[in-house]
């Protein structure tokens, strides 16, 4: 059974569990580089990834984050701990390791080319925590917190759960894998994920038939944009068309987007439309979490770029004047620029 959790605030924070990386992001090159060879590029970025890409995404949404990781104790792991601190992101939940994890990105013709050196492994969930307005997290999270979240999701105010799919590196796409799913309100996976798992001729298939396991289910489909389904309304809604320079952090900021409108009661296509443009306003520049926008910035963009039909931003609006003006602080700012969204 789905449920709504209260809007957060700060006794109530998002709470993000998942591997963090030191990303080292280069954009501008002109081909791949061969072996041998030195390319000089225009941008270079440095930020804290991974998970820390969604922490950092949604506290600059204005939600309370706090994230569950480990962090090394070398230079290099300070340095992403002083940059997640900067953000205001709690760390109470963060273990510590000896070495960071590292990831060098390399963005050429809208996609990206990554190699790794270090751990994906993340700390269980913190048992003895306050439960939660949300928790962002894997499958395998969820299915290794499985006794905490039955607690959380028991509070008066439940604790919204929101999972994604991890890569399957056996080939097997196993539906064991998806059994965690019963203790998942939002399942966000990936076309080639979601077609893995079910075995589905389309991403909307494949929407269809994961909907009749968990309450919503979201599956990006990168520039060809997005399939949702609830169990009773599938919608297909297109990406906005923007200029990628590069995509690192896209999926992560359209899942802060999502959390950020569920947790204050959007439905489903304005949840969806809002998410798709928080992606969208990442895609400009070089990196990540670096480029993780305020509710102001998708505001702007969403201004300033043609929007689809079926965005219907006017939903959004519609949703945004029933919210009490208790709540925090991105509502002022997107009711602040109500008559810019409208455009229906």
């Amino acid at each position: 059974m789905s449920h709504r959790a209260a809007p957060a605030d700060s006794g109530r924070p998002v709470l993000v569990v998942g591997p963090t990386f030191l990303d080292v992001v280069m954009s501008g090159l002109n081909h791949a580089t061969a072996p041998g060879e030195e390319q000089w590029v225009e941008g270079c970025a440095l930020m804290p990834g991974g998970a820390a890409n969604q922490a950092v995404a949604l506290a600059r949404l204005g939600l309370p984050t706090g994230l569950c990781t480990y962090l090394g104790t070398d230079p290099a792991g300070r340095l992403v701990r002083d940059m997640l601190e900067s953000e205001g992101i709690g760390l109470s939940g963060a273990r510590t390791a000896p070495q960071q994890s590292v990831t060098v990105s390399l963005a050429l013709d809208g996609d990206r080319a990554m190699t790794t050196c270090g751990s994906d492994a993340a700390p269980g969930l913190p048992a003895r925590a306050p439960a939660p307005a949300a928790l962002v997290a894997d499958l395998g999270a969820v299915r290794a917190g499985r006794e905490t979240i039955a607690r959380w999701r028991g509070d008066l105010v439940p604790t919204m759960v929101f999972a994604d799919a991890a890569w399957d590196p056996t080939g097997r796409w196993s539906a064991d894998d998806l059994a965690p799913l019963d203790r998942v309100d939002v399942f966000t996976p990936n076309e080639t994920e979601a077609l893995h798992y079910t075995r589905a001729d389309s991403a909307a298939e494949a929407a269809q038939l994961l909907a009749k396991r968990v309450p919503v289910v979201v599956v990006t489909c990168g520039r060809e944009g997005v399939i949702a389904c609830d169990g009773e309304e599938l919608l297909t809604l297109p990406a906005l068309e923007v200029p990628v320079v590069d995509t690192t952090g896209a999926g992560d900021a359209f899942t802060a987007g999502l959390v950020w409108a569920r947790l204050h009661g959007l439905g489903l296509r304005a949840a969806v439309s809002l998410a798709s443009a928080t992606a969208a306003a990442t895609l400009g520049r070089p990196g990540g979490s670096l480029n993780a926008p305020t509710p102001a910035q998708v505001a702007a963009l969403v201004r300033a770029t043609p929007l689809p039909d079926a965005s219907a931003p006017s939903s959004w609006t519609s949703s945004i004047r029933t919210q009490p003006s208790r709540l925090a602080t991105p509502i002022g700012v997107w009711r602040s620029e109500d008559q810019h969204l409208h455009r229906s």
